[in-house]
């Protein structure tokens, strides 16, 4: 067992679903990503951005594809010892990254997050989601809500969406980890200005194998984003600890010019992931 999440914890998890770890983001680090999605929002260039328009505001709502900017922020918190430790603890040595993304809530973008979960699979092998919170999410006002033990469940989204939900706060720097099978909405912001997640999606090799959910090209592709990542991360921390991969073969690479051209190399393949599976009946 790592020194990032303890025995009890994991049990906590497995049991109900989700895990919410407090002041897990530096500083330092939480000022960059700040910095991040300021220079990623104005970047006109930029099309891995959900945009809408409500009446004469508009408002950039989802970011694709974090790891892939000219800023590097979220490269350097996807190769962080605390999120890679939680995953090979969780998933096992095989882990990877599928998906990297944003959720940005904004004060009058009237938007809600409907009942979904992030991927129905057949849960033979251990798979979460992780938010990382970089504005404060308070209760009533935008915070997660789940469904516990809702992942365990053999009933249908909109069915676990009428059972009892708790309610999430969040503040900025805590992370929440969720299985990718539990229940969880959100309701639209209406007190605070921002509420920005970045978001991180973990499996295990052998599970999308053994379902047939992506193709062994794919793991090794989106593997291979982990060790672009782990070599980031050490290229602006030298001098604190690193995350110790438990597998072999593991590709370091020495420079950011290397580092990008890894990038430039991951990014050509595309992903098509397996959707989510939403309640739209309660939307109606």
């Amino acid at each position: 067992m790592n020194s990032f999440i303890t025995a009890t914890q994991l049990e906590g998890f497995y049991k109900e679903g989700f895990l919410k770890l407090t002041n897990c983001i530096s500083a330092e680090l939480l000022n960059k990503l700040q910095v991040y999605f300021d220079e990623v929002i104005a970047d006109e260039e930029d099309n891995q951005k959900v945009t809408i328009t409500v009446g004469e505001q508009k408002f950039v709502t989802n970011i694709e594809l974090l790891c892939y900017k000219n800023n590097l922020a979220c490269l350097e918190l996807l190769g962080a010892p605390l999120l890679l430790n939680i995953a090979q603890t969780i998933c096992g040595k095989d882990f990877f990254a599928i998906q990297e993304f944003a959720v940005i809530k904004n004060s009058g973008d009237q938007l809600p997050v409907l009942w979904h979960q992030d991927m129905v699979n057949e849960q033979t092998g251990n798979n979460f989601t992780v938010g990382i919170y970089i504005d404060d999410a308070n209760a009533g006002d935008g915070a997660l809500k789940v469904i516990p033990k809702s992942h365990l469940s053999k009933k249908t989204i909109c069915e676990l969406a009428q059972e009892e939900a708790l309610e999430v706060p969040m503040k900025r720097g805590d992370i929440l980890i969720h299985d990718m099978m539990l229940a969880h909405c959100s309701d639209i912001l209406q007190k605070n200005k921002k509420r920005r997640v970045i978001y991180f999606e973990f499996l295990s090799a052998k599970q999308v194998l053994n379902e047939h959910i992506y193709t062994q090209e794919l793991v090794d592709n989106r593997t291979k984003l982990l060790a672009v990542a782990t070599s980031y991360y050490k290229l602006q921390n030298p001098l604190l600890p690193q995350f110790d991969w438990k597998r072999e073969q593991v590709s370091i690479y020495d420079s950011e010019d290397q580092i990008r051209t890894a990038l430039d190399s991951i990014y050509a393949m595309p992903i098509h992931a397996k959707p989510s599976n939403y309640c739209f009946e309660l939307f109606k």
